[in-house]
């Protein structure tokens, strides 16, 4: 059965399935290799809202004296039709 999750300003976004939670595990392990090899640190942010979405972001503007980054930041939020649609507006570049 299809669940959706709704911004405050009613866009509906599908909830992901159980049958989706490998593909992105797998999707999340290559990206976070791929960091790792270029040195990064990985840092998860639980809940991204109004201050998860901050300190994310704060977090991976991190740079050596070189100006390089030294942090890869995940966001992450609960699949739950309460909370969900921010991960949609984070990925457009749209704070929640």
């Amino acid at each position: 059965m299809l669940e959706y999750s709704y911004s405050p300003t009613g866009e509906k976004f599908q909830l992901p399935e159980p049958e989706d939670y490998p593909k992105e595990y797998e999707r999340l392990k290559d990206l976070v290799n791929r960091q790792r090899t270029l040195g990064r640190e990985i840092v998860l942010v639980m809940g991204v809202g109004f201050v998860g979405a901050v300190m994310a972001a704060v977090v991976a503007d991190a740079e050596d004296g070189k100006g390089n980054s030294t942090k890869y930041v995940i966001g992450m939020q609960r699949p739950s039709p309460r909370s969900f649609w921010k991960i949609p507006l984070i990925n457009r570049g749209l704070s929640p």
